[in-house]
């Protein structure tokens, strides 16, 4: 059914390309990407489709880190988690199966699907680059939904920035003076041919109560240190990159109170993670660029309510490497991956092991061809994956590019049929989440199988300007379908959330699940002006025709910039609409399953090297209701509560 459907759409859509064969037009400044091909190419010469996003935007739209710049992406699904972090979807694939990058290497996210996007400082960004639909020939495990690669700025200049920025959660917080402050520091200086760069975070974050009548609180304090020392120098032949992260993280939140004692039991988390990347790289032959990446990283974590403590330890070591040739028409990438990691976890409470030395190790291979005509394009590739815990696993793709025009527009078409696969975690199989102060606990199955997907997806992009140029227009269409095999999501466990009287979930094996949907984006830019508005559509089902969990079927996100260019000052208005989220069977009904979310920011240049912004996310205070769970009613709306920012930078 799969094939057939796939080339249904294909018979609809292979016969515009017979129209015209001419390049797009190249008048505008393009993007530089490298995500699609994982070799540098302008974006209008991708074989497969990416969207971007400029540091610029990213920088002003975010008074703190990533997470809201993200809503400006189409078709990407942003949830902040009760437990703080961030949960991504796209095209109805959950955080584990979409793998976000820094500079090509993946974050790791050591528990469990909500990537922390606060490590990551938002105006270190030179940009941001996607991949919506499989990816796993590329980028392996865990880039089944897609790839989100955060391309961080490099510089040879030396030079100092501050920025500093003063938020309050209005109305909600836990106590009335409480304010939250985020420093960010990003220093370069060139040391004796090394070229070396520091960014320091620090967060503090008082967090937010919307009912102070009762003990639990809805959203964490948090103070949180990360600092990332990188430096790189050209040697000749070999370039050589060394960077150290460190993560320091404290969160508590209370939950509630030991009945007839004053004692208050808390959730806390106490984290501290260092990672070591070194890279090489060839300089001499253009024609033939490799690069080698050595990672280490170790993640310690003591989590859980006051009475109830768990400390994890999770060591990850890796080694990847690729190498690009050019054969005539034809850009053939190759290289490999091994891969280990080992947690350990246990209650230091009463001595109890709960995981003793699981371990798993994996080695990979891939190779990739880039057949380049003049108007057409065939990326074509594969990928064998060998795990210690469930052997071989393999998958391959194949894409295609046809550029046209008509008349004043410009057209590109892409389409690409392949496979992806997924190995479960060792989260998954064998880790507790014992959030019951949050209300959840969620439990890992050692019976888990590995996931596959075939998928489908095509997109049609249009480019044209009106009014003799003043006007610019940016259009893409994209359908996507995808069939998957033993598809892991987490699954309420109706028995044991009766029992306890918490939302029990467990990594579960779906069977067979159909996925499809499609995407609409429309831009246009004026001389001061720049609107965007995207809708994405959503069908995903299992094989009992059921709707999978957590997955909106409606999304529109809009936004609209504009500069007073007189005074150096530029609006930016976004909003995020979702509706119908299939209900689990658990809740006794329903209390909102459809929201809209408004944030508004201004940011105004003093002089070149000083700025200042002001902005309110969530400007209605659309939240969840915090006595849906007592009430056992479902409420899809994010838990974030209104905030007002007011941020300074400064360049020296």
């Amino acid at each position: 059914m799969y094939i057939k459907a796939s080339l249904s759409v294909l018979a609809l859509v292979l016969p515009i390309i017979s129209i015209a064969q001419t390049t797009p037009n190249s008048d505008q400044e393009e993007h530089i990407v490298v995500t699609g091909t994982r070799t540098a190419k302008l974006l209008s010469n991708s074989p497969v489709l990416v969207d971007v996003i400029d540091g610029d935007i990213i920088a002003k739209v975010s008074h703190g880190t990533l997470a809201q710049a993200l809503n400006y992406l189409p078709g990407v699904v942003v949830k902040r988690s009760v437990k703080d972090g961030y949960n991504i979807q796209m095209q109805g694939f959950g955080g584990d199966h979409v793998l976000v990058l820094i500079d090509g290497q993946p974050i790791i996210s050591p528990t469990g699907s909500s990537a922390d996007l606060d490590q990551i400082p938002a105006d270190n960004i030179e940009q941001i680059e996607v991949i919506r639909g499989a990816a796993s020939v590329m980028y392996g495990s865990s880039a089944m939904g897609g790839v989100i690669n955060i391309i961080t700025r490099k510089t040879d200049e030396s030079g100092l920035k501050i920025d500093y920025d003063l938020s309050q959660y209005q109305g909600n917080t836990i106590e009335d003076s409480d304010l939250n402050h985020t420093i960010k520091v990003n220093a370069n200086e060139n040391f004796v041919g090394w070229q070396t760069q520091l960014n320091a975070l620090m967060i503090n974050d008082q967090g937010y109560d919307y009912d102070s009548d009762t003990v639990s609180q809805d959203a964490a304090s948090v103070d949180k240190t990360f600092i990332t020392l990188a430096t790189s120098k050209d040697h000749g032949d070999i370039a050589t990159d060394v960077k150290y992260q460190w993560l320091d993280e404290k969160k508590l939140r209370d939950s509630s109170a030991i009945p007839g004692q004053s004692e208050i039991i808390f959730y806390q988390t106490d984290l501290t993670k260092h990672q070591l990347d070194l890279g090489l790289k060839g300089t001499k032959a253009k024609k033939e660029p490799w690069q080698i990446n050595l990672r280490y990283i170790d993640h310690q974590e003591t989590s859980g309510q006051s009475n109830s403590l768990r400390d994890t330890h999770i060591v990850m070591s890796e080694i990847n490497g690729q190498t690009v040739f050019q054969l005539d028409d034809i850009e053939l990438v190759t290289g490999g991956v091994i891969h280990a990691d080992r947690l350990n976890q246990d209650k230091p409470t009463d001595g109890a092991i709960e995981i003793d030395n699981k371990s798993r190790e994996s080695a990979e291979v891939f190779a990739q061809g880039n057949w380049v005509k003049k108007n057409t394009q065939i990326l074509a590739g594969m990928r064998s994956q060998y795990d210690s815990d469930f052997g071989w696993h393999n998958a391959v793709r194949l894409s295609t590019m046809k550029n046209i025009s008509l008349s004043d527009i410009t057209l590109q078409w892409r389409a690409g049929l392949g496979q992806s696969y997924r190995v479960p975690n060792l989260k998954e199989r064998f880790y507790v989440f014992d959030h019951s102060a949050l209300g959840y606990m969620v439990l890992g199955n050692e019976n888990l199988k590995p996931e596959t997907a075939d998928s489908f997806n095509s997109s049609l992009t249009i480019n044209t300007s009106f009014a003799d140029g003043s006007i610019d227009f940016n259009s893409n269409i994209s359908i996507h379908y995808s069939e998957t095999d033993d598809l892991i999501d987490s699954v309420i466990d109706p028995e044991q959330s009766e029992e306890t009287g918490l939302s029990i979930y467990q990594y579960q094996n779906i069977s067979q699940a159909k996925i499809h949907g499609f995407d609409v984006s429309t831009e246009f830019t004026f001389s001061q002006w720049q609107m965007q508005l995207n809708y994405s559509y959503l069908t995903s089902e299992d094989q009992n025709k059921e709707r999978l969990l957590s997955r909106p079927r409606h999304q529109v996100k809009f936004n609209i910039n504009y500069d007073i260019d007189a005074y150096d000052i530029e609006f930016i208005a976004y909003a995020v609409y979702q509706a119908s989220e299939a209900v689990p069977d658990s809740y006794l009904g329903v209390e909102n399953n459809e929201y809209t979310t408004f944030n508004a920011v201004m940011n105004q240049t003093i002089t070149s090297n000083l700025s200042w912004r002001l902005s309110v996310d969530n400007i209605f205070d659309e939240h969840k209701s915090p006595s849906a769970n007592g009430q056992n009613l479902f409420d899809a709306r994010p838990v974030s509560s209104r905030t007002i920012s007011a941020g300074i930078s400064y360049q020296f």
